[in-house]
């Protein structure tokens, strides 16, 4: 408390100095931004409640892209206070959306079932120095059927055109937390009107808009505000630069806007429901999976066609599209203790209706032993020390790179010393085993020295512990990341392995720290489960199969006629998996005789281990044949494959269309089997050739065949 008095004592202090009257420090970043860049003083969450974006009118709300207040009437003079919170990290009070600079910004929405007669757009920017008598005077508006920076396309509206129908005071200011009462950025409210209204379909929608006013600063957006969260949206930013992440800091940002009108007739068509599996089912099993769903109210007209969509959640894809359906199977396997999302789309000529986003989770492995944390709630941790018993929290949030809820140690009430949270029961891993662990992570720096993060594993409730992974003093934000790593468990006493997570430092000089998705994962390493070999004339077919791998890069085909092993061949393995896996490498043109073959299964880190040999006997062909050259056409080089029955006599030349001589490959004695010459035609023009093959062999046979190939430059 008192660092934090002198703090402001002495920010007081200059701010007299300077200009005589105390305000929130601020810059623009180029054009692209309005931000904080004055001093973040240790302050918890201000007090708020958010209320929706104040609406009065006779349209229907259609959507509502807010909040926007974070204190109701806590403003200046009591208007409502769209409050700027420093104290849990946040430093943008707007986004540039200047007409001038070329600038705008953008959100979503989504339509589901029957389309939208839109009447109004209202939108809310602010010019930094402005009384409460709007200074806007220019909107322009784009609506794109997709992200614009993900290939969507514009449905309405452009750049150049001002749709301005009305802008007035909003009844709120944007201003810092700590100096709630300013009233240098009153946020007016942007009318856009159609009249027509503008009719929109079912699905997912981008808006667009850029802003001019008599003012020099801005016109800013302020983002969507929500009351002690760093994340509030997914909204883009277009700049000379192109569209990105409208983010703050590292967090990204909404932008608030409404949509009012009245929605279409309601789409008759029967809507998707009772799925199977369950919604939200888990342990499907990861093959002979079959989705299934049944048709209902409170439509009443069956569907004429009928939109399945599945995939990885996230990253669902168009699966069937046709003939009604009621089930679709899924076909081959799916991957083991994974997370997958599925709808249904019924349509007939003039609308469709689809499902909500049903999900699922395959069973875990039974060959894998995993734990998976996702701090859904702290029931399965205790904190273990006296300091801190209050920090650690399951946080609403996902800054660590996960998704909501997460672990956060927050900074108040400060200590100074070791804090430590621990797993409440044993994980029961297997002895000296090679482990994986893998967690997401978010350090949230304050001032140094910011203390020590560490990760790690115990075997006796905290007597000792071993290191996964440790962040000392850093001295600046950490992640959010991904992290990822390895361990061998020990000869005994794994079964009592416990995680266990400690922050040691003073907390003060740290804002939060967030963990998420705290996964270790035992599986069995590489085990082949067959390996053979099959001759068939000169060529050779290895095929083998894996029950189970882990970091497995792949395997290196090795073979010896009786002296040293010779590489002649690569296939990549799959990783780590417990699934079943079968390989095939075909070895051609070997010549007869007795060979040996093994595999050199490698690791990612570049360890291996050789698999048993096997033995093959190559007979070869016993024939005259003259092959095909290959490539053909080719330049300037091809080769010619051939076999003789017995030793032979052999020549092999090359003729023009003319029937002269253009090169002699072979004059002489070969031996019986399987032959490969290269003929090189660079001093050769285009065109047809000839070669021709006249096999003399010791036992009086003879042999003659010709091929033509085409010579191209």
């Amino acid at each position: 408390m008192l660092k934090q008095i002198y703090t402001f004592s002495l920010t007081l202090l200059i701010a007299l100095v300077f200009t005589g009257s105390i305000v929130a420090q601020s810059s623009f970043v180029g054009n692209t931004k309005d931000v904080y860049t004055g001093p973040q003083t240790k302050v918890q969450t201000p007090v708020g409640q958010n209320i929706p974006i104040p609406y009065d009118g006779t349209l229907a709300l259609l959507f509502d892209n807010g909040p926007l207040v974070t204190n109701p009437g806590g403003g200046a003079g009591g208007a409502d206070l769209s409050a700027l919170q420093s104290g849990i990290g946040l430093g943008t009070y707007g986004f540039g959306a200047q007409i001038s600079a070329g600038n705008s910004v953008a959100d979503d929405f989504t339509i589901n079932g029957s389309s939208w007669n839109i009447e109004e757009l209202q939108f809310f920017t602010y010019q930094t120095g402005s009384s409460t008598t709007s200074t806007i005077n220019d909107v322009r508006i784009r609506i794109w059927n997709g992200a614009p920076n993900a290939g969507g396309s514009i449905v309405f509206g452009d750049l150049t055109t001002n749709r301005l129908t009305s802008t007035t005071w909003a009844n709120m200011y944007r201003a810092l937390d700590t100096s709630p009462t300013a009233s240098d950025r009153p946020i007016m409210k942007v009318v856009v009107q159609f009249s027509p209204a503008l009719v929109l379909g079912p699905g997912t929608y981008w808006v667009e808009v850029s802003l001019g006013g008599t003012l020099a600063s801005g016109p800013w957006a302020p983002p969507v505000s929500i009351v002690g969260q760093t994340n509030t949206g997914n909204a883009l930013q277009l700049t000379s630069t192109g569209w990105a992440a409208a983010v703050d800091g590292s967090y990204p940002q909404g932008i608030p806007f409404i949509v009012l009108g009245n929605s279409g007739p309601p789409c008759p068509v029967q809507t998707p429901g009772n799925p199977t599996p369950a919604n939200n089912a888990v342990n499907v099993p990861i093959t002979g999976v079959t989705l299934s769903w049944s048709n209902g109210g409170p439509g009443t007209v069956p569907p004429t066609q009928v939109e399945v969509f599945f995939g990885p959640a996230g990253n669902m894809t168009s699966v069937y599209s046709g003939a009604p359906i009621t089930q679709w199977a899924v076909p081959g396997s799916l991957t083991y203790f994974s997370n997958y999302q599925w709808k249904v789309v019924n349509k007939i000529d003039t609308c469709n209706i689809s499902s909500s986003t049903w999900a699922f989770k395959t069973m875990q492995d039974p060959l894998l032993i995993e734990y998976c944390e996702p701090f859904t709630n702290l029931s399965n941790w205790t904190v273990v020390t006296p300091l801190g018993t209050t920090n650690w929290t399951a946080n609403a949030s996902a800054n660590a790179g996960g998704t909501a809820p997460e672990l956060r140690m927050g900074w108040s009430p400060s200590f100074t010393g070791a804090s430590t949270i621990r797993q409440n029961t044993p994980m029961q891993l297997n002895n000296n085993h090679l482990t994986s662990f893998s967690f997401r992570f978010f350090l949230d720096y304050y001032a140094d020295p910011s203390g020590t993060v560490t990760v790690g594993i115990t075997y006796d409730d905290g007597a000792t512990q071993e290191v996964l992974y440790q962040v000392v003093n850093p001295t600046a934000n950490v992640g959010p990341m991904l992290i990822q790593g390895t361990f061998t468990t020990p000869a005994t006493g794994s079964d009592n392995a416990k995680l266990q997570i400690t922050y040691d430092g003073y907390t003060y000089n740290i804002d939060y720290i967030y963990w998420d998705d705290l996964c270790i994962g035992q599986v069995v390493p590489v085990e082949l489960t067959s390996f053979t070999a099959k001759a068939d004339n000169n060529t050779v077919t290895l095929d083998w199969t894996t029950a189970t791998e882990l970091n497995n890069s792949g395997f290196q085909i090795e073979r010896s006629n009786g002296s040293e092993y010779q590489t002649v061949g690569f296939v990549a393995g799959h990783g780590t998996s417990t699934n079943v896996h079968n390989y095939t490498f075909v070895d051609q043109n070997v010549e007869a005789g007795s060979y040996s073959y093994r595999l050199k299964q490698i690791d990612l880190d570049g360890t291996f281990e050789y698999s048993n040999t096997i033995e093959v006997e190559v007979l070869g062909l016993r024939e005259f044949a003259l092959g095909q050259n290959y490539p053909n056409p080719f330049n300037p080089s091809t080769t010619i494959n051939f076999s003789l029955a017995v030793d032979s006599k052999v020549s092999l030349k090359v003729f023009n269309v003319l029937g002269q001589e253009v090169a002699s490959l072979v004059n002489g004695q070969m031996s019986a089997g399987s032959q490969k010459i290269s003929f090189d035609a660079s001093s050769l023009n285009s065109g047809v050739y000839f070669y021709r093959l006249d096999a003399d062999g010791i036992d009086g046979q003879k042999f003659s065949s010709t091929k033509k190939m085409i010579l191209t430059k």
